[in-house]
């Protein structure tokens, strides 16, 4: 009986198909994957706006669980003790950010502190910090202000928020 031989090729040639299948199936997959990226150094359509910033809280204590400004007030007198609070949606993962302070006198906007590094703990999604609202009418003096804060210098501020500061009149 002779053996019958089969048109096609033989095993080493399949070996060989094969392997250029799957090269040619790389290829393919690398040609649409590279696709995705090829727009890198193309004009690129402005970036959609930012969301609003939060709204930082203020208030006269800061809560010993929650660690936020409770008691709520926007106006400030020697007295008082000046706390502010914003709560992000998530840990910012940095170690400072910067705040600055406006003051705003008939629609005019002048800087009453510059973005200063304030320290926060990396993994609170609670900024808080406390201070005698006393020590601020002594650096800025009464009047209306606005807080800015920011994660970086270059950035958009991620929280403002308004308050008063109150000259208490001295009793006669």
């Amino acid at each position: 009986m002779a053996t019958e031989r089969r048109p096609g090729p033989g095993p080493r040639a399949r070996t060989w198909l094969g392997w250029a299948a799957a090269a040619a199936g790389v290829a393919v997959v690398a040609f649409f994957v590279g696709r995705a990226g090829s727009e890198v150094g193309t004009a690129t359509p402005s970036p959609s706006p930012t969301a609003a910033p939060l709204t930082v809280t203020f208030g006269t204590a800061l809560d010993a669980v929650s660690g936020e400004a409770i008691h709520p007030t926007s106006r400030f007198r020697a007295g008082d003790e000046f706390a502010y609070s914003v709560r992000l949606g998530a840990a910012p993962g940095v170690a400072k950010i910067l705040v600055e302070i406006i003051r705003l006198e008939g629609g005019t906007e002048t800087v009453a502190q510059r973005p200063s590094e304030q320290g926060i703990v990396t993994t609170s999604r609670v900024i808080a910090f406390k201070v005698h609202a006393a020590d601020l009418l002594h650096a800025w003096g009464p009047g209306s202000y606005s807080m800015r804060m920011y994660l970086s210098a270059a950035g958009a501020p991620f929280a403002t928020g308004s308050f008063t500061l109150v000259e208490t009149p001295v009793p006669s």
